[in-house]
């Protein structure tokens, strides 16, 4: 009961904080629109109270559940579980958004006065477009920064993937020591998981607030006016992301993990729903192992390994959203992509969704070398930087269905009982 009553409690403050910021965007009044705009700091701390327990609770939670998993043959079929699924449904979402772009691009009408002005706004906001893309990781410097030279460092800057190698490591060797040894490891580690568990709780019991603090000052930041130039592209990767996950993640949670749909959505909701409003998945890590541990049930060697590598590399909607861009540029530019550059972009998109930097908008900026394979100018991603905030709540919160069904799949795939 707890756990319904906080997903209707973070819902009822996501609809309020977006009640609020639209109607104070609408009315025009400046008390309400200062009111709307000056609530975000307690956003901003609720938020960052989050974030804090997020490095030590995957550190922690790794090596305890790498550790616990100890037979080397059952860690690498979680890992190839993990990895099977991950990869597998990029490119699902990722041929998903490229179906739907082509139904739905051609359905707006852009003339051509509107087209070039669009692209002349494009050209006006190119220098931070293109100073953000360069900062874009290449393959190689991804598989390069993938083994931490320092660790403590890794963990300061808050780069999830190299910190996951270390403690999956570390974990394993620790697996490997006499029992003695071994025990003295996994339980301090279990104690420090513990206490941040119930430190999350603490934190998570402020989320409606924090939730409605951090949504309202979006809705009045943009009204409904954001929409207005870039509808149907932004149309595209809502219903894109909906559809995944529910014709995507629903089937996969009933077929593979064996769950009942309905309860599994309102156990999973928690997390969802923070990622959908952060629009971080590392922000919602802490809730999405709270729930894996004290509602799914999922043992946790399984949900300490599968949800932190599923955070750092599981992207389907960064998938859709890029494929939904390049046909979108390509419209505007007049471009006619053929079946080969359009398979091309796929294989693109699939590559630069593992190696998203941790930047404002990542996804917009990752975009930028999907667009370059097709020869489609980058400077266009000024554009979709201008009305980034809800295409990015909706590929996050997908995100985060993913990231949870993932543990459950694997976690039945390993022979778990998932508690529903």
């Amino acid at each position: 009961m707890r756990r319904t009553s906080l997903s209707v409690k973070i819902f009822a403050g996501l609809v309020a904080g977006l009640g609020l910021g639209l109607f104070a965007s609408v009315s025009g009044r400046p008390w309400l629109i200062g009111l709307a705009a000056g609530i975000e700091p307690a956003g901003t701390i609720w938020i960052n109270l989050v974030r804090m327990c997020v490095i030590p609770l995957v550190a922690f939670a790794l090596v305890s559940g790498v550790a616990g998993i100890g037979d080397p043959r059952r860690l690498g079929r979680v890992g190839v579980r993990t990895f099977g699924f991950v990869f597998g449904t990029i490119v699902v979402a990722a041929l998903l958004g490229l179906g739907l772009a082509l139904l739905f691009v051609p359905l707006a009408h852009i003339s051509a006065e509107t087209a070039s002005a669009l692209r002349g706004a494009a050209a006006a906001s190119a220098q931070e477009v293109t100073q953000q893309a360069q900062k874009v990781q290449g393959l190689r410097q991804f598989l390069l920064e993938l083994v931490p030279t320092n660790p403590v460092k890794a963990a300061a800057d808050g780069a999830l993937l190299p910190l996951i190698v270390f403690s999956v490591l570390f974990g394993a060797a620790t697996g490997a020591l006499e029992e003695r040894p071994r025990k003295v490891v996994t339980d301090v580690a279990d104690a420090i998981v513990a206490a941040l568990i119930r430190l999350i709780g603490w934190v998570m019991e402020l989320a409606p607030v924090g939730i409605a603090c951090l949504a309202a000052p979006v809705a009045t930041r943009f009204g409904y006016e954001m929409l207005a130039s870039l509808a149907v592209f932004v149309l595209a990767v809502m219903v894109g992301t909906t559809l995944f996950a529910v014709a995507g993640y629903g089937p996969a949670a009933r077929l593979l993990a064996r769950v009942p749909l309905v309860r599994f959505a309102r156990a999973i909701a928690p997390g969802a729903t923070v990622a959908f409003t952060t629009t971080s998945s590392m922000a919602a890590l802490p809730t999405m192992m709270d729930t894996a541990t004290n509602t799914l049930k999922i043992s946790p060697g399984v949900s300490s390994f599968v949800l932190p590598l599923a955070a750092a590399l599981n992207r389907p909607g960064s998938a859709i959203y890029q494929m939904t861009a390049v046909v979108f540029v390509a419209a505007l530019y007049g471009v006619h992509l053929t079946g080969t550059q359009l398979a091309t972009a796929v294989a693109t998109c699939f590559l630069m969704t593992f190696s998203i930097a941790s930047i404002p908008s990542a996804t917009v900026f990752t975009t930028a070398p999907v667009l370059l394979a097709v020869g489609l100018p980058v400077e266009s991603l000024a554009l979709l930087l201008g009305v980034d905030r809800i295409p990015d709540m909706f590929r996050t919160g997908l995100n985060g269905i993913g990231h949870q069904t993932a543990a459950a799949v694997v976690a039945r795939g390993e022979g778990e009982e998932i508690a529903l």
